[in-house]
């Protein structure tokens, strides 16, 4: 399924032809439909709650306006979860509704958790690497020449760039020494992820992307019973994703200078806003 839509995906590529925005018409698109597949959620929502995902992950949204985000996905949950409950189907819904443990408010964060992910942080990830390849070019070249290193590229990917970069909150529940430093009781400590996976101690050359690397234990898809829920999917459609627009486009290559691409450094997760890119018919 997941090989379907990125081909689909591309296939609108090729037809908008080289200038075309690669995050409009492939990395957005591709874990949306990927994952309102995996849940049942018709086509004919999915850019509705894509625009309510963006506007509650940009930071500044104003509280008008991401109260209507709010409103319009309850508004959608309250729609859909019902209805697949009285007629639950072969998907990740159907199967949660079937296993009878989660009450109808339950299912519907759960959904909504599901489609913010996906419509998100994934998206995010895709063209973020696909700018940063492109940008190292001699890194792209080795996994041409070795495709059997894209499981390895893409961990050193999520290390390198780490796109939830305000980091994870976590409140004390007891006075905890850490470090030579006493954490009180009550106190929050916000884990900087980007600077723990670039962490010199941890990493050789920790600023240097090296698709080679061996030695991962990143932390950008969180650690212990907080990782990331989606972690596998993510990984999965990164995965697809790469291989296949290389493969597809072996020309690829920015249709604008880099310092020209926007990035959204006012959102939660960062990633460029557009990403034009050309490549030779």
């Amino acid at each position: 399924m997941i090989e379907r839509i990125v081909h689909e995906q591309l296939d609108d590529l090729e037809k908008a032809g080289p200038g075309a925005d690669l995050v409009d018409v492939f990395t957005e698109s591709v874990p949306s439909r990927v994952m309102c597949e995996m849940i049942g959620v018709p086509e004919s929502e999915r850019k509705s709650l894509q625009r309510h995902v963006e506007t509650l992950g940009r930071l500044s949204s104003t509280v008008p306006e991401a109260l209507a985000a709010v409103s319009g996905m309850s508004g959608f949950l309250a729609r859909f979860v019902p209805t697949r409950m009285d007629d639950p189907r072969d998907d990740i819904l159907g199967d949660l509704i079937r296993g009878g443990q989660l009450t109808e408010q339950e299912l519907m964060g759960m959904t909504a958790t599901l489609i913010t992910g996906a419509m998100d942080t994934t998206g995010n990830m895709l063209a973020m690497g696909i700018f940063t390849l492109l940008e190292h070019p001699d890194q792209l070249a080795k996994l041409r020449e070795d495709p059997e290193l894209m499981g390895a590229a893409v961990e050193e990917l999520l290390r390198f760039l780490t796109i939830s970069h305000l980091g994870a909150s976590r409140w004390a529940l007891e006075d905890v020494e850490f470090a030579g430093q006493t954490i009180k009781k009550g106190e929050v400590v916000t884990v900087a992820l980007p600077a723990v996976n670039r962490d010199p101690e941890r990493y050789d050359n920790p600023d240097q992307l090296d698709i080679g690397r061996t030695d991962h234990g990143h932390m950008a898809l969180g650690h212990g019973v907080h990782q990331c829920l989606g972690q596998h999917l993510a990984r999965t459609i990164l995965r697809v994703g790469y291989e296949a627009l290389f493969d597809r486009f072996p020309t690829l290559q920015l249709a604008v200078p880099s310092e020209e691409i926007q990035m959204r450094d006012d959102f939660v997760h960062y990633g460029p806003r557009s990403l034009p890119v050309t490549w030779d018919d």
